[in-house]
């Protein structure tokens, strides 16, 4: 099965990921070949073998329950950008709306819109994941949200049904978190730091080598407009997320699962207490 990508600007399309026969099997027998265990099969395909609890979280499912809750809040999703995706056979999905009336401005002409991203697996690959987020127009970089109390950053393994029932009812306050969102990059843009003390803060962080702690330090260098010796968090956070999304891969490496670990590597970084102590 190849890999799937649809963009389109319909919250209430799910074909991308409705039609996926989805189901879990013990010792299952598949083209002639016996499988020990607990198995999950997708469309006929065996991508996953599961030992203790284990619950099929369906990708179309829960983007129901994030769009009742968009059209519940009456928050505007006339116009939005949608990205759905499906690789490893099926076995991990994405979607990414992108609102193009929520728009925030962290620094003079420097505009950025809101996001909601759903990242789910069957594949037993990573965690389900949702996030609020930004998209930075200027380079389109795919920027994590950071606010814990009007915001989302959550992970949860597939466990139970309603993985995300709290999450989900944070919706109704998403504009409120974009507010926020706001807010918080400002107080970046206004917080000014040695380059040498993100360097550090990288290397105790995501950067455990030198290879990658060079690849993310040019790209934060990159957005240094002031001093060669300080910079300012947002252009930090503008930096390493930067990285995330636009550093060239191998050319042998699986792409999606390439960016996703990437953008892993940010949320660690930016909830790390490294960082917290540069904000502070």
């Amino acid at each position: 099965m190849e890999d799937v990508r649809k963009n389109h600007t319909d919250i209430h399309d799910l074909s991308v990921f409705n039609e996926d026969q989805i189901d879990m099997r013990t010792n299952a027998t598949i083209d002639g070949v016996k499988y020990l265990g607990q198995d999950v099969i997708v469309n006929g395909n065996r991508i996953g073998t599961f030992a203790g609890q284990y619950c099929i979280n369906r990708t179309d499912t829960m983007l129901e329950n994030i769009n009742a809750r968009l059209v519940a809040s009456n928050i505007d999703t006339s116009d939005v950008e949608i990205v759905d995706k499906k690789w490893n056979w099926g076995g991990v999905n994405s979607r990414t709306i992108t609102f193009n009336k929520e728009v925030i401005q962290p620094k003079q002409g420097d505009f950025v819109k809101a996001q909601i991203t759903l990242i789910n697996s069957y594949d037993g690959s990573r965690k389900a994941s949702i996030c609020f987020g930004l998209m930075r127009l200027v380079c389109e970089n795919g920027m994590i949200a950071l606010d814990p109390k009007t915001g989302v950053q959550a992970f949860r393994k597939h466990t139970n049904d309603d993985v995300f029932e709290n999450e989900y009812n944070k919706i109704s306050k998403f504009t409120e978190a974009v507010e926020a969102f706001e807010a918080q990059l400002q107080s970046y843009a206004n917080t000014v730091v040695s380059l040498d003390v993100v360097r550090d803060a990288l290397k105790n962080t995501i950067a455990k080598n030198e290879v990658k702690e060079n690849q993310i330090m040019e790209y934060v260098e990159s957005n240094n407009r002031g001093s060669v010796d300080a910079i300012d968090l947002y252009s930090v956070y503008n930096g390493v997320t930067e990285w995330a999304t636009h550093h060239e891969a191998r050319k042998t490496a699986d792409l999606n699962n390439v960016y996703l670990s990437r953008q892993m590597d940010v949320t660690k970084f930016l909830q790390s207490n490294d960082f917290t102590q540069l904000v502070a």
